[in-house]
């Protein structure tokens, strides 16, 4: 497939991009290829990176709404998990396509997903978006075991997925044991994969660690040989200084998730010291039973107005900052060539309606599409080379829909 878009602004300027196969090819003005799809955007759309959602449980779109103003403890305990044990193959595999669909609609091209792997992939995949795979180990679950894990990975690398990776995704320290996490470390390891977890998204959480441990998560985590640059943290609030340096150290990745956190009231990611320290931060909406929403655009005015105002310091996490947390930083955890529009990278494109009402004018684009944009300025998206929406429209998308709200009827009399 060939792909020549045209007269998008693109870095404040006015550009063609050409595209083959799943690759940016070239980027400059009145580009004359041949392509088998023309997009043009007559001056009034900018080309951005497709964004990438770093953190998030897809198949819970199901339960939007479903719990909400709980702690999460009680949250987790008494109504999550007991549903989620309650789901089916077809139910998560439903759940994920809706969550593509809302991915799409929004501008996300790639997601860092942390849930149930073979139904994941399979929707991923039909829906054309790109994605790391997380499969959750939790000591609770057989779906967690080590027999289970290997096999779903020996199926995966048969299949051979073109845009999606496969992660290990231990879900948190009190959900896994010191022997569990030893032995998943050592497994992404062997096989060069990435490391998906939860770490210190509650006060309680290090307290429970403090006096099972004696250490704190982080240190924890070190003691055990856990930590390196292949691991990705969501949360991350509650660490102290002597767990940001040994997290920059090991080249660790961390995941701000402003809307969840604020939402279950866990605190205040530790953006400005994690600056300092040089890690590498990225953005997620975690998953849409606690955000509610999959829309990056919200989560990043969220990401820049929640440090703000408890660093009460305007210029904390500025716009320009916010933006690379959605595009390169995200693509670097995930080790995915994208991130920026860029000859030689891959074609991860979407186009911003810059005639939309709450983008006019424009007197700095970046701080439009963090302060004043949404999901639904988004009027295209092309993920690997492929058209995924058109001017706001999805192939399928009615169905989908009318699916998922027959399938959750029937989940909530089971």
């Amino acid at each position: 497939m060939k792909i020549l878009i045209t007269n998008v602004i693109l870095n404040e300027k006015e550009r063609d991009i050409f595209i083959e196969g799943n690759e940016i090819k070239k980027i400059g003005e009145n580009l004359n290829f041949k392509a088998d799809k023309k997009i043009d955007g007559r001056g009034e759309k900018s080309a951005l990176p497709g964004l990438i959602n770093c953190h998030t449980h897809s198949a819970m779109t199901l339960f939007r709404g479903y719990a909400d103003d709980l702690p999460l403890k009680e949250w987790l305990e008494k109504k999550i998990w007991p549903l989620e044990a309650r789901l089916t193959e077809e139910d998560g595999y439903l759940g994920v396509k809706l969550a593509c669909l809302e991915m799409i609609k929004t501008g996300t091209t790639t997601f860092n997903d942390m849930y149930w792997f073979p139904q994941a992939a399979q929707a991923i995949e039909e829906m054309g978006l790109r994605a790391v795979v997380g499969l959750v180990m939790a000591d609770f679950t057989e779906m967690g075991s080590k027999e289970y894990i290997e096999k779903h990975y020996n199926l995966f690398k048969k299949k051979k997925w073109k845009t999606i990776k496969f992660a290990l995704s231990p879900h948190a320290i009190y959900t896994v044991s010191k022997k569990n996490l030893i032995w998943a470390k050592n497994f992404a390891q062997k096989e060069n994969l990435i490391l998906h977890m939860h770490l210190s998204e509650t006060e309680k959480e290090v307290k429970d660690c403090l006096k099972k441990y004696k250490m704190r998560p982080a240190e924890f985590l070190e003691k055990i040989k856990f930590l390196g640059k292949n691991c990705i943290f969501a949360h991350s609030i509650w660490l102290n200084d002597k767990e940001i340096k040994i997290l920059k150290r090991r080249n660790c990745n961390l995941i701000y998730n402003p809307c969840s956190n604020m939402k279950l009231a866990s605190g205040i990611f530790p953006y400005q010291k994690l600056k300092k320290a040089k890690i590498n931060i990225c953005l997620g909406t975690d998953g849409a039973a606690s955000n509610n929403s999959l829309d990056m655009f919200e989560e990043m005015k969220f990401a820049s107005l929640l440090q703000k105002i408890s660093q009460k310091n305007p210029t904390a996490a500025p716009a320009k900052e916010i933006f690379d947390t959605v595009t390169k930083n995200g693509a670097k955890s995930l080790k995915i060539n994208s991130g920026k529009i860029k000859e030689g990278k891959l074609a991860d494109i979407i186009l911003i309606d810059l005639n939309r009402v709450n983008l006019i004018p424009i007197h700095n684009l970046t701080s439009n599409l963090v302060y004043s944009s949404a999901g639904f300025c988004v009027s295209d998206v092309i993920c690997d080379g492929k058209i995924l929406m058109r001017n706001g429209k999805i192939n399928g998308e009615e169905e989908i829909k009318k699916e998922v709200k027959k399938r959750v009827n029937t989940l909530l009399k089971k």
